[in-house]
């Protein structure tokens, strides 16, 4: 008796040790939008600061705006951190989000959630994400809110008014509603011979029970 236990026992410890990795549903979380507030993103450029605790490819991002006028394209933008505020810029981009209604409205536009792919091998450590609605070279205020989430431990948000790129940063003393999604895996997947192996220990644990 004792023994089958032992032979059941090391086949469910190999049984874990092969099982398939599950991919991590977000890499960074900083909250759902409260339907409270915003920021106007197109005069400023919004800026909301994340921690990996890994290195970590970031390959999406979600964000929730209270609409006014949408230029057809977000720039984003990944600087590191200086302080508390962004610092040297890493990458950068131009996207035209996948924008789907929520059905909620402000008192000041009608929110929307965003998503949109991008591709940035990150080391662990802090980080910025900033946010524009349409090119830079757009920069009259348009009512466009990146729309706020509850209070948390982090820093509060910058913002840089245009002109762009002066590097001056102001802390709006708001959170933002983002979720960063990444490539993540909390372990490898098994290749095929880990599978092979792992049936041929239960096939040798089911023999030796029968007899």
């Amino acid at each position: 008796m004792w023994r089958i236990a032992g032979l059941l026992s090391g086949a469910l410890v190999l049984a874990l040790l092969c099982a398939p990795a599950h991919a991590v549903p977000f890499v960074y979380n900083n909250g759902a939008p409260n339907q409270s507030n915003g920021n106007e993103m197109t005069q400023w450029i919004q800026a909301e600061d994340f921690v990996l605790a890994a290195p970590t490819t970031v390959t999406g991002v979600r964000f929730w705006d209270v609409s006014g006028a949408y230029q057809g394209s977000i720039v984003w933008q990944i600087y590191a951190n200086n302080g508390n505020q962004p610092g040297s810029l890493l990458a950068s981009g131009s996207v035209s989000p996948t924008r789907a209604a929520t059905g909620n409205s402000l008192f000041f536009g009608n929110e929307f959630q965003n998503d949109f792919a991008l591709s940035v091998a990150l080391t662990s450590g802090t980080y910025w994400l900033g946010l524009h609605n349409g090119p830079l070279t757009t920069t009259t205020r348009e009512e466009f809110y990146w729309e706020t989430t509850n209070g948390n431990t982090t820093s509060t948000a910058n913002e840089d008014n245009a002109p762009f790129g002066d590097n001056v940063w102001f802390n709006n003393g708001q959170e933002h509603a983002f979720i960063l999604s990444g490539a993540t895996e909390l372990q490898p997947v098994p290749e095929p011979s880990s599978m092979l192996l792992l049936g041929t220990g239960l096939l040798l644990v089911l023999r030796k029970v029968r007899r």
